[in-house]
């Protein structure tokens, strides 16, 4: 009757376990990167919503510092939002006319207004002027 493992056993058994864990090390450390890419882009779509609230002039073709914009009194969140400038651009589309009855005309205007940081994120905007 055998009362204790052999060496081999041993060393089989000891190379297993090293396998699995190094390979759930790695799991964890590709989980860990995943999660701090999608706190990243989280953070600079709010940054791109925020600038999307503003009320500006008719030229939009500009860049958007939100540190200038909007007045905060925490410094962290100040300090965090210096560097931030988000690039603005409006486009003019397409313009149609539809006549759907005579002496009716309705000018559909369609705006593209594109916002950017960093060539990390983009965002696209879509608005359509109707006039009668």
């Amino acid at each position: 009757m055998k009362k204790a493992f052999s060496l081999m056993e041993l060393l089989i058994a000891v190379t297993i376990l090293s396998i699995a864990m190094v390979s759930l090390l790695q799991v964890k450390s590709d989980n860990i990167f995943l999660v701090s890419k999608i706190d990243e882009k989280v953070k600079l779509n709010d940054y791109i919503l925020l600038s999307t609230d503003l009320k500006q002039a008719d030229d939009r073709n500009e860049n958007i510092f939100l540190d200038r914009v909007y007045s905060f009194e925490n410094d962290e969140l100040r300090r965090e939002l210096k560097p931030i400038k988000i690039k603005q651009k409006d486009e003019k589309i397409e313009s149609k006319t539809l006549k759907p009855a005579e002496g009716i005309d309705i000018d559909i205007t369609t705006y593209s207004t594109s916002y950017s940081i960093d060539d990390k994120i983009k965002k696209n905007i879509y608005t359509f002027r109707i006039e009668l």
